[in-house]
């Protein structure tokens, strides 16, 4: 059996499974309630930002990610 841990929280993600209580982002495994935090952050900074890119998009949650690891939480 294989433990799974969230690379924000670091606690371990019981039962897993993709796309309902954790989320695969490229290199990451993040859980349900970081993933939520991160998504109630992020949902203002990309209604006021004018032109929509998916580039831009990507760069602000890996960015968001990345500085969770760190920091072990958003």
């Amino acid at each position: 059996m294989k433990n799974l841990y969230c690379d924000i929280c670091k606690k371990e993600i019981e039962s897993p499974i993709v796309g309902r209580n954790y989320f695969h982002i490229r290199e990451y495994d993040v859980c349900e309630p970081c993933k939520d935090t991160m998504d109630a952050r992020l949902r203002p900074l990309v209604r006021s930002h004018f032109p929509y890119s998916t580039e831009w998009y990507e760069n602000q949650i890996m960015s968001m990610i990345a500085k969770g690891t760190h920091t072990n939480r958003f």
